[in-house]
């Protein structure tokens, strides 16, 4: 379930293909640090994360990480995201590295595989900033795909279409329009495929005609809203 509570050990299994060298002891560091804070209050005394919980690990993580930033500077920062603040140090250019070590190559930086992309390579593609990201992130907009902290290519093409909307005025929240249409659309395409469900699954060449046509409709129905 996806808004059930998760035991330490299932959140470093979750996280470790992109932090392979996390530990129960660098988690309960950070909880010391007051960087996250797990239910404790339960009968056995084991911590419980929620997925706000380990979205707020994963922030800290990317931010040591990616930005090398100091634990006071990432307290700050989700302090600001709390009060619904974009924290002044994510809209700073990165700090110059020239001559600095090469970092040691962590999982989140090999390739994902095939269709499959980091966190990082869906902001470096996008051109998306971090807090624009974390935003749509927390609206659930974009979301890595089930069972994984791997995105799909498709994250890089909202990503891209957010930032351009922006650009416009267009506030990062009405987004959940446009997803509550989608959601819609592909209920009327998985009906039409339920036919092909009792046999061996639905050809290619139907599941792709199913696409083309919703999204003529589609444009068709918004050109029609517009004119």
């Amino acid at each position: 379930m996806a808004g059930a509570a998760r035991t330490i050990g299932r959140v470093l299994e979750m996280i470790r293909p992109e932090f392979p060298e996390i530990s129960v002891s660098k988690l309960r560091y950070l909880e010391t640090e007051g960087l996250i804070s797990p239910d404790r209050q339960q009968p056995s005394g084991y911590r419980r994360f929620s997925q706000e919980d380990v979205d707020r690990l994963l922030y800290v993580l990317r931010a040591q990480r990616d930005r090398y930033l100091p634990l006071k500077v990432i307290r700050e920062e989700l302090e600001a995201l709390d009060r619904g603040e974009q924290p002044a140090s994510l809209s700073q250019p990165a700090p110059d590295t020239d001559g600095a070590p090469e970092p040691r190559q962590s999982a989140a930086r090999q390739p994902a595989g095939p269709g499959l992309m980091t966190r990082r390579q869906v902001l470096a593609e996008s051109g998306l900033g971090e807090a624009a990201l974390i935003h749509l992130e927390r609206l659930k907009i974009i979301q890595p795909r089930r069972g994984s902290q791997l995105y799909g290519r498709e994250a890089v093409a909202i990503a891209v279409s957010a930032k351009k909307l922006t650009g416009y005025g267009v506030d990062l929240r009405q987004l959940r329009v446009m997803q509550q249409a989608a959601v819609m659309e592909a209920a009327v395409v998985e009906q039409a495929l339920d036919q092909y469900r009792r046999r061996s699954g639905p050809p290619p060449e139907v599941v792709a005609d199913l696409y083309k046509i919703v999204m003529q409709a589609h444009a068709a129905l918004l050109h029609g809203q517009i004119h």
